[in-house]
């Protein structure tokens, strides 16, 4: 009678696993259900719609660097819908985070319609937000007269302290 119960405990068990892993393979790659914001607000209360755009965001607020975020141009008849424009400089910031074959044909669109107008492109790739803070004054500083953008600490608030920056121009 006990070796009845024990090839039924082992059956049991053996068919929760079978089941599980057919479970697992059958739900492989697929996304979580888990909870996750569709925008996000920035120091300068724009509501961007990533976390690469709230870092981007933050930082030209930081710089000091006025900003307008996603709105839509007209080129050769063509709406054109940028990430940034930055007006005191003519600077147009795109962040280029997806690497799916329809977005890289849209990045590559745009990217053409910028060089034909001329128009100041400052492309901004997800590897390079590993070191955004040297990377972005780096390549502004190709289509702008910007001489150095250095740390500065200001007090807010009584005792607490954030880092700010400084945009120094030539």
């Amino acid at each position: 009678m006990e070796n009845i119960y024990l090839t039924f405990v082992i059956l049991i068990i053996s068919l929760c696993i079978i089941i599980y892993i057919i479970y697992r393979a059958l739900n492989w790659g697929k996304k979580s259900k888990r909870l996750k914001a569709k925008t996000y607000k920035c120091l300068d209360r724009h509501v961007v719609k990533s976390r690469a755009e709230l870092i981007i965001d933050n930082l030209l607020t930081l710089y000091g660097i006025k900003h307008i975020y996603e709105r839509t141009i007209h080129i050769n008849g063509k709406a054109l819908r940028y990430d940034f424009y930055l007006p005191d400089f003519d600077i147009y910031l795109e962040y280029w985070g997806l690497f799916d074959k329809k977005y890289l044909k849209r990045k590559k669109q745009k990217i053409h319609l910028y060089k034909k107008k001329n128009l100041n492109l400052v492309s901004i790739e997800d590897i390079d937000l590993k070191d955004i803070y040297k990377i972005l004054p780096k390549k502004l500083s190709k289509y702008t007269n910007l001489e150095k953008i250095s740390a500065a600490k200001h007090s807010i608030h009584k005792n607490r302290q954030i880092w700010t920056f400084v945009l120094y121009r030539r």
